[in-house]
C-alpha cells in the first residue's frame, strides 16, 4: 500500500517520537510511506529514528506565497468541490477558534490533497483529531482518497469536527478504552462500528535481550526518572513535593526529568526554593533512543509519571513512556488518570491518586524499600507489554483496518 502519514511536526520538533516506531514498523512490513507534518520545524528531531523516518517525509511549510498561489489555482480547478468542504468546516467546526485553526491549514490541505492525487496515494492516516486530522479530511474530501485517524487524549475533549470526521472516515482508532467511550459520547452509537481500540506499541524486538537482565547495578542513589514533556498534563510539581518528603526522611535520591516544555521556568523555580537542585535534575529533551539505552543499562531504579487530569479535562492516553520502560523491567508509578490504569491493572505498576504527593512519595518509598517488588512489578509489567502492546501485532491490525 502507498499510506501517508500527517503528523503534527514528526520527525521534526522534539514532540510525538511515540509516532516513530510506527512508522518505521509499516516501513518493515513492505509498505510504501510518505510523512508530512503539518507544522515541521526547521530541524530534524534527534536521534536514530528521526533521521530515518525524515528519509520518507516531505516538508511543507504550513503557509507562505507559494502554498497560497497553488491552493487558488486548486480552487479555479475545482471550485465548487472546495466551497463544499469549506462550508462543511464553518458549518461543524462549534467554535470561532477551531473555525479559525482549520481554516488556517486550510491551503496546505489543498496542495497536499493535489499532490497525493498525482501520486495515486491509498490511504491517509493523521495522527490526532486535531488540524492533522483535518487535513486528511480536506484531502480526502477533494480527492476522494480514503483515510483515517488516531485520537489520543486532549485531542478528544477538544472536539474539532469530530462527528463530521467520524462520518467521512473509514475509521477512528483510539488508543484507549476510556478515551473510546469518550469518543462515544461525542460521535454517538451511529459510527460506533467505525471506532476501534488499537493501542500504541512498542518494539518488543528491542527489548528480548535486556528483558532478561536483573537488578545488578552497584549504585548509591536510588534513580528516578520522569520521561515527559513539561506540561501541566503530567502533574510535575506533584512529584517535587514527593521528592521534598522523600528528602526530609533521609532517602538518598536522584531524579531526571526527561522533557521540555512551557513550564520549565515554573517548575525550576519550585525546585529551587526547595532546594532541591542537587536531587532534582531538569536534563531537557533528549533522543528516544538515548533514553532506551538508559534503561538498558540500568541507570533508571524506576519511572514515575504523575498525571494529572487538568481543569480543562486534559488527562492521559496510554502513555508509551510507561510502555517502554515496562519493557525493560523497569517498576513504574502512575496516576489513577485517563488510559493509565488500562495499562497498570493486575500488578503491572503502581497506581496512586492524582495531585497526591504523599502517595507519590509512599509509592517510591516502598519501591526504594523492597527489593522483591521492584522485581516483582518489574516482571509482571514487562509482561503485559509483550503480551498486550507487541507494535508488529498492532501494525498487523492498523494495516487490515486500512484496506478494510
Amino acid at each position: 500500500m502507498k499510506i501517508v502519514y500527517i503528523t503534527a511536526q514528526t520527525p521534526y520538533g522534539k514532540g510525538e517520537q511515540f509516532i516513530l516506531p510506527e512508522i518505521l514498523e509499516i516501513i518493515n512490513k513492505g509498505h510504501e510511506i510518505m510523512v508530512i507534518p503539518v507544522r515541521p520545524e526547521k530541524e530534524i528531531a534527534l536521534g536514530n529514528e528521526p533521521k530515518k523516518v525524515s528519509k520518507f517525509s516531505i516538508c511543507i511549510p504550513l503557509i507562505d506565497i507559494n502554498l497560497i498561489l497553488k491552493s487558488m489555482l486548486i480552487f479555479i480547478k475545482c471550485p465548487l468541490r472546495v466551497m463544499k468542504i469549506t462550508f462543511e468546516i464553518l458549518r461543524h467546526s462549534g467554535s470561532l477558534k477551531k473555525i479559525f485553526k482549520n481554516l488556517a491549514i486550510f491551503p496546505k490541505g489543498l496542495v497536499v490533497g493535489e499532490m497525493l492525487r498525482r501520486k495515486k496515494t491509498n490511504h491517509i492516516h493523521a495522527h490526532w483529531g486535531s488540524t492533522t486530522s483535518t487535513i486528511a479530511y480536506i484531502v480526502s474530501q477533494l480527492t476522494g482518497i480514503p483515510w483515517s485517524f488516531t485520537l489520543h487524549r486532549w485531542d478528544i475533549p477538544e472536539n474539532n469536527m469530530l462527528k463530521e470526521k467520524a462520518r467521512s472516515a473509514k475509521f477512528i482508532r483510539v488508543i484507549s478504552k476510556s478515551g473510546y467511550d469518550e469518543v462515544l459520547e461525542i460521535v454517538g452509537d451511529e459510527y460506533k462500528n467505525k471506532c476501534f481500540i488499537l493501542h500504541m506499541g512498542v518494539d518488543i524486538t528491542k527489548f528480548s535481550k535486556e528483558g532478561e537482565k536483573t537488578d545488578k547495578r552497584d549504585k548509591d542513589s536510588f534513580i528516578i526518572a520522569t520521561p515527559a514533556n513539561l506540561l501541566e498534563v503530567k502533574g510535575h510539581k506533584y512529584l517535587i513535593e514527593a521528592i521534598e518528603t522523600l528528602r526530609q526522611k533521609g532517602y538518598n535520591i536522584k531524579c531526571y526529568f526527561f522533557g521540555d516544555g512551557p513550564l520549565r521556568e515554573e517548575l525550576g523555580k519550585i525546585v529551587n526554593n526547595m532546594n532541591l537542585r542537587d536531587i532534582i535534575t531538569f536534563e531537557g529533551a533528549i533522543p528516544h533512543d538515548r533514553l532506551l539505552e538508559l534503561y538498558a543499562k540500568s541507570e533508571v531504579d524506576c519511572v514515575v509519571l504523575p498525571s494529572i487530569i487538568t481543569d480543562k479535562g486534559e488527562h492521559e492516553g496510554i502513555p508509551l513512556s510507561l510502555m517502554e520502560a515496562m519493557a525493560y523491567k523497569i517498576p513504574v508509578i502512575s496516576t489513577n488518570t485517563g488510559g493509565i490504569p488500562e495499562l497498570l491493572e493486575g500488578g503491572a505498576g503502581i497506581i496512586v491518586e492524582q495531585k497526591n504527593p504523599y502517595k507519590l512519595a509512599e509509592a517510591i518509598e516502598a519501591l526504594i524499600k523492597d527489593k522483591d517488588l521492584r522485581r516483582k512489578l518489574g516482571e509482571t509489567g514487562y509482561n503485559k507489554v509483550m503480551e498486550e502492546f507487541s507494535l508488529s501485532n498492532i501494525v498487523i491490525k492498523l494495516l487490515e483496518l486500512m484496506k478494510g
